[in-house]
C-alpha cells in the first residue's frame, strides 16, 4: 500500500485559521445586535418589528456559519493530530 503523506502542520494551521474566522463571525453577530438595537426605538412599530426580525435573522445566520466554520477548523486540527499519531505509532519511518 502506498504511503499517504499529509502536511500536518499546514492542516493544523488551516484549522486554526478556520477557528479564528469562526470567532470573528461570533463577534460579528454581537456587533449586528448592537448596531441594530437602536433602530427599533426610533421607528414606527411595524418598522421596529421588522428591524428586530432582520437583526435576529442576521445574527442567527452569522452564528450558524460560525458554528460550521468552527467545526471544520476543529476537525482539521483533529485530523492533523490523528495523522501524526498514526505516523508515530503505526507507520514509523
Amino acid at each position: 500500500m502506498p504511503r499517504i503523506d499529509v502536511e500536518t502542520g499546514s492542516l493544523r494551521t488551516a484549522g486554526g485559521s478556520a477557528e479564528s474566522v469562526a470567532a470573528d463571525l461570533q463577534g460579528f453577530a454581537g456587533e449586528i445586535a448592537a448596531a441594530l438595537s437602536g433602530v427599533g426605538g426610533a421607528a414606527p412599530p411595524q418598522s421596529a418589528a421588522a428591524s428586530g426580525e432582520f437583526s435576529h435573522a442576521l445574527q442567527a445566520g452569522a452564528l450558524a456559519i460560525a458554528d460550521g466554520v468552527g467545526s471544520i477548523g476543529a476537525n482539521a486540527v483533529s485530523a492533523a493530530d490523528t495523522y501524526d499519531q498514526v505516523d508515530q505509532q503505526v507507520m514509523p519511518r
